[in-house]
């Protein structure tokens, strides 16, 4: 979506010499939503980052007891984040905040991806971190 509103920026811009004035907007707020949507994904697909040249040389407890203690962490990280974004969504939303362009689209619109994608990662995490002791105590 976001490339082809970006194409129909450029060949509207340099062959009809017709610029639009959304375009650039829409585009941030795509990536935006985009980015932290990537994140309960990228937990899914176990694609994050991590130290492989340690986390390969361990056994299966030492795996698995890492993998419980960086869920660990993003739970609280994640529930930071939840909490505050939400403050700083609402707070945007309440006083009316848009942004500084001409669209002046609302600023919670953007804002409220942050907590919200976080949510979702916070409850993957949980399931996660769940299916994990449960599968500990059961040996």
């Amino acid at each position: 979506m976001i490339g082809f509103i970006v194409s129909y920026e450029v060949i509207s811009r340099y062959i009809f010499n017709s610029p639009t004035i959304w375009v650039s907007e829409i585009s941030q707020f795509l990536q935006i939503w985009a980015t932290y949507l990537a994140l309960t994904y990228s937990f899914h697909t176990k694609d994050l980052i991590r130290i492989t040249f340690i986390y390969d040389r361990l056994g299966e407890n030492g795996q698995k007891f890492l993998d419980l203690l960086s869920f660990l962490f993003i739970i609280f990280f994640s529930s930071f984040v939840v909490y505050y974004g939400w403050e700083i969504a609402y707070d945007s939303f309440k006083v009316g905040r848009t942004s500084s362009t001409i669209l002046d689209l609302p600023s919670f619109l953007t804002e409220v991806a942050i907590p919200l994608c976080f949510g979702l990662l916070l409850l993957r995490v949980l399931a996660e971190t769940i299916k994990y002791l449960l599968d500990f105590f059961k040996k």
